[in-house]
């Protein structure tokens, strides 16, 4: 937004501008910044195809038996995972009914419903007009209504099952988007591995995700959401933020610090966040459930104490969540800190804990405007990494259903729910997860932006009796296509014992010895 300008409220009725206003400068001896002219382009036609790179090789893709997954309307099958997929104006898409079915043929339920409920993106420029930049992505644009037709471009690749989406447009009229949701499997690298040292025998199973996502466009940012499931049970959420920064034009002799940078001469991209909140219904093992907080200490015994001898000592410590008081969290790297959702009435035979699934944030940003602050009021619940409440059908929205930023105290949302003190342990409970970007823009985000993640994962914790995934078949060159870069095919390794160029004996009595380093 190169503008030097500030519409101040416009009469939209009588569709008249009240007032301009002239963003004032700082340590600058100009009133007005000359605008630079200077183009910076990303578009192939723009950048010219005879500059694109010339020296990639084709990657192909092919799953020449199909897709491993069954569709039936909205409900998905793959592999032990059974699921329903919706989708609504303001959230976008929503999983609904997840369960696995456990190794002796049971079907677990593990997760309800979930969805990205809200998002906020507060700058941290606090001047005119940047101070209005808060906007609510879901509460006030709608994810749904922001989703891209992906007919337009090769957002997914692979063996592709596409699911159209009608909503109503400002008229209640339908309005149909084409290919909306992306519904495909890929390799997601190793899903486990173990080489026998003493015969050689390496066991190999590459891992596959089912992948479930949609894309958004809200002004100049874009937005990837994938759901991922893999074999081994865990459930992962990421957001790939993209698209073109917010910038701002800046006199010749003015500068961008502290609260922005410089991407371009004249070009002024401020820092701000993106913080995402993700409203999980869990119904592991049934519908009453808790959430206990774990942290990793370090003993507090001294270095000779016979309890610690070495100083070695550390270990995890458990406190479960009694109430909506309690059960406000945020992130703490120093203690590894982590949360997992429980059923305290299923007690795991062998470890003899509940059983569970492990919550971790991959990006634990939280809201930095202070409190009192417009957007920190609106957005409250952007203040904590973690809340539990209990389960209520109206209570969609964290910040409120309305999201209008003109009255900070219409409608809070979450801090109003749990104004009153509720039990949440062993109940029907609701999960709101805040995690994000902190994003402090970089010469090289500009003129568009290389895709940054964040997100969370939900990791089963002695909800198994073990490995679930240890039914996945071993991977070969037969199943990966896969080849050496410089050689018919992947490259033979040496057996220990077969290989005829060795002296077995002294090849055993070699890993004899290992052996007896070892012990």
């Amino acid at each position: 937004m190169h503008a030097n300008t500030l519409i101040r409220k416009p009469d939209v009725n009588a569709k008249q501008v009240v007032g301009i206003e002239i963003i004032k400068r700082r340590n600058s001896k100009h009133k007005r910044p000359m605008i630079p002219l200077a183009n910076h382009p990303f578009l192939p036609e723009q950048v010219g195809y005879d500059n694109l790179r010339k020296d990639l090789k084709p990657i192909e893709i092919t799953q020449p038996h199909g897709v491993s997954f069954t569709i039936r309307g909205q409900e998905i099958d793959w592999q032990k995972w059974n699921m329903h997929i919706g989708f609504n104006y303001r959230e976008g898409l929503v999983i609904r009914n997840v369960n696995y079915r456990d190794m002796d043929g049971t079907v677990r339920p593990i997760l309800y419903r979930m969805a990205l409920a809200e998002m906020v993106v507060p700058y941290g420029n606090p001047y005119e007009p940047h101070i209005r930049k808060m906007a609510f992505d879901v509460g006030e644009y709608g994810l749904g209504y922001q989703t891209n037709s992906l007919e337009l471009g090769c957002d997914c690749v692979g063996r592709i099952h596409y699911m159209d989406v009608v909503l109503s447009d400002m008229k209640g009229d339908p309005w149909h988007i084409p290919s909306a949701i992306c519904i495909h499997e890929e390799d997601a690298g190793l899903l486990f591995k173990h080489t026998d040292y003493r015969n050689n025998k390496s066991h190999v199973v590459r891992s596959r995700r089912l992948v479930i996502s949609h894309i958004v466009t809200v002004a100049n940012y874009d937005y990837g959401l994938y759901y991922y499931f893999y074999q081994d049970g865990t459930i992962q959420y990421e957001v790939k933020a993209t698209g073109e920064l917010n910038t701002h034009v800046l006199a010749e002799d003015e500068d961008a610090a502290p609260f922005g940078t410089i991407v371009a001469p004249q070009i002024d991209a401020q820092h701000h966040q993106h913080l995402f909140n993700m409203r999980i219904d869990p119904m592991l093992d049934g519908i009453y459930n808790s959430v206990a907080e774990l942290d990793v200490v370090v003993s507090e015994l001294p270095v000779g104490h016979p309890d610690n001898m070495v100083g070695n000592s550390f270990y995890p410590i458990t406190k479960v969540f009694n109430t909506t008081n309690e059960a406000q969290s945020i992130a703490c790297g120093e203690r590894n800190r982590t949360w997992k959702i429980i059923n305290e009435s299923k007690i795991h035979p062998w470890a003899k804990q509940p059983v569970g699934f492990k919550v971790t944030l991959q990006g634990n940003s939280t809201m930095l405007p202070k409190p009192g602050s417009v957007v920190y009021e609106r957005a409250r619940f952007a203040s904590k990494s973690l809340w539990v409440t209990p389960f209520k059908q109206d209570q969609m929205f964290p910040g409120g259903f309305y999201c209008c930023q003109s009255d900070p105290n219409a409608n809070l949302g979450l801090p109003t729910w749990i104004q009153e003190t509720q039990n949440v342990r062993d109940k029907d409970i609701v999960c709101w997860i805040t995690f994000g970007l902190t994003h402090i823009p970089r010469v090289e985000d500009f003129p568009i932006m290389p895709t940054e993640s964040c997100g969370w994962t939900l990791k089963p914790v002695n909800f198994f009796l073990g490995n679930p995934a240890v039914d996945v078949p071993p991977s070969d060159k037969s199943s990966t296509k896969s080849q050496s870069a410089d050689m018919p095919c992947c490259r033979t390794k040496y057996s220990r014992t077969a290989d005829s160029d060795f002296n077995s004996t002294i090849w055993t009595d070699f890993w004899d010895s290992v052996d007896r380093d070892r012990r």
